[in-house]
């Protein structure tokens, strides 16, 4: 058995031959160098993978355009976290969106760099909109600056709990970029040329806009700050009023931008518009009545409100007092008349409205109808014999007041020299006596013309004569009867 061949020079290392300490420390020293870089390359990997899903959920569920603002405005809101939401709301500020935070606000004053020591929580916070919103911030960046705008430079932060920061200088808070009842007309300067206007809201007036807008966003309409039907209640406590009996239906529902401009107007109560054309909106009917030839001189001088309550009323249909005392207020002669003696039963039976139009008529003093068709249409147990009669072309104020009267059945005289003034000749020598100093034995009264013989409304009898023909003795035997035969 011979010695195996020795060939000469090195002998190469085969797994059978141990390697010397050196050796064996630089091979695993080329080993781990690999691990190292395989998770690097993973964590590398696992990194971009992280970035580019949510910079594809940012930019689906937020939109470029949001995800442009935040990735611009990511140095502000990597501390201000709590408004990246606002985004999602339902109206959102135009310069909040598509502008930088620094329209509106300065930056945080003077600035120094330190270490800061801050909670686990905190930080978490802070890096998770930082990781989230980086990538989108390099990605606007380059593609402003490939298209000729301004680069957002992206500024590193250190993780852990411990790290570099610039945090705001003591005493030196942030501020807003103009006195904070002027900064919204940077934008809304068309809003300035309303406080000229002769009615103003106050707030509006003393530029407290945000009191009722949100400056970022809101999930109302116009950024207010809460839902339109209620803001308005904040500082105008009308509940008592919109609980009473009857309630405006836009002041009980809280729509009261319908009638009031919240800003500014020249008409007095801050309304859209004047009383009569705003009311005219909901209240057609109401509307037709403005071309009729006898107007209420309230509603021809657009004074809905000097008998309408506009919130709500004890006294429909939202009179800011019952019938008749609010008509009394402006005809006090008129309540004197229901004083009298004899009058209309006002206030029971009926009430101002029930002759008269509020608004506007086609007759005289407002009046429903023209002649004596008002009065028939209580007294229509009269219109037939009336109407043929010797009286049928007398109209029924020619003997009655309407209002009231110290002598009954509302006469404007006493009897009979009311009649007298149309028949003269009633009375005289050899005439029947017709004064109330005699005895009417019949009526058990003063004898007048109408106690027992004569109906001034109309009779199926020759002269009006109440129960007999005028030919006939029984409207005389009514009185003068004999013991015996009649003849």
């Amino acid at each position: 058995m011979s010695d195996p061949e020795v060939v000469g020079g090195e002998v190469e290392p085969t797994s059978e031959m141990p390697l010397s300490p050196e050796e064996d420390e630089e091979k695993q020293e080329r080993r781990g160098g690999s691990w190292y870089g395989l998770i690097a390359l993973i964590l590398l990997l696992v990194l971009l993978l992280c970035c580019a899903t949510t910079t594809a959920d940012v930019l689906i569920t937020r939109g470029p355009q949001q995800a442009s603002f935040v990735a611009r405005n990511l140095e502000c809101l990597q501390c201000h976290t709590e408004k990246i939401p606002d985004l999602s709301r339902t109206s959102v500020h135009s310069p909040f969106l598509q502008r930088d935070c620094t329209v509106c606000h300065t930056k945080h004053g003077a600035q120094v760099s330190s270490t800061v020591r801050q909670g686990a929580s905190r930080q978490v916070t802070r890096y998770r909109a930082i990781v989230q919103w980086l990538p989108l911030r390099w990605w606007f960046g380059a593609v402003s600056a490939l298209t000729g705008g301004t680069r957002v430079d992206s500024t590193t932060t250190e993780g852990g709990v411990v790290s570099k920061s610039t945090r705001n200088l003591e005493g030196q808070p942030s501020s807003l970029v103009m006195p904070p009842e002027k900064i919204c007309y940077m934008c809304h300067g068309d809003m300035g040329i309303l406080l000229d206007d002769t009615y103003t809201h106050v707030p509006f007036m003393q530029g407290r806009c945000t009191e009722c807008h949100d400056p970022h966003a809101s999930d109302y309409r116009a950024l207010l700050t809460q839902a339109p039907n209620k803001i308005c209640f904040t500082c105008h406590p009308i509940g008592q009023e919109i609980n009473r009996m009857q309630a405006h239906p836009p002041a009980k529902q809280g729509w009261c931008t319908d009638c009031h401009n919240p800003h500014a107007s020249n008409f007095k109560g801050i309304l859209v518009s004047k009383q009569r054309d705003l009311c005219f909106s909901c209240h057609p009917s109401v509307a037709s009545m403005s071309d009729l030839p006898t107007q209420h001189q309230p509603f021809y001088n657009d004074n809905c409100t000097g008998c309408h309550e506009p919130h709500g009323s004890d006294s429909s249909p939202l009179l800011v007092k019952p019938q008749p005392n609010l008509c009394y207020t402006c005809h006090p002669q008129v309540e004197g008349d229901f004083g009298k003696a004899s009058h209309h039963p006002i206030g029971l039976d009926l009430t101002c409205g029930t002759c008269h139009n509020p608004h506007a008529a086609q007759y005289p003093k407002l009046l429903a109808g023209s002649g004596n068709a008002v009065c028939l249409e209580c007294h229509g147990d009269k219109e037939s014999q009336y109407a043929n009669s010797a009286h049928a072309d007398s109209a029924c104020v020619s003997c009655h007041s309407v209002h009231g009267s110290a002598y009954d059945p509302l006469l404007v005289g006493v009897q009979p020299d009311l009649c007298l003034d149309c028949h003269p000749t009633a009375e005289g020598s050899n005439k029947h006596p017709i004064r109330p100093k005699y005895y009417d034995l019949h009526a058990k009264k003063g004898l007048t013309c109408t106690s027992s013989c004569h109906n001034p409304h109309g009779t199926e009898f020759e002269f009006m004569i109440k129960d007999y023909n005028f030919s006939q003795d029984g409207v005389c035997l009514q009185c003068h009867k004999t013991v015996g035969i009649y003849y």
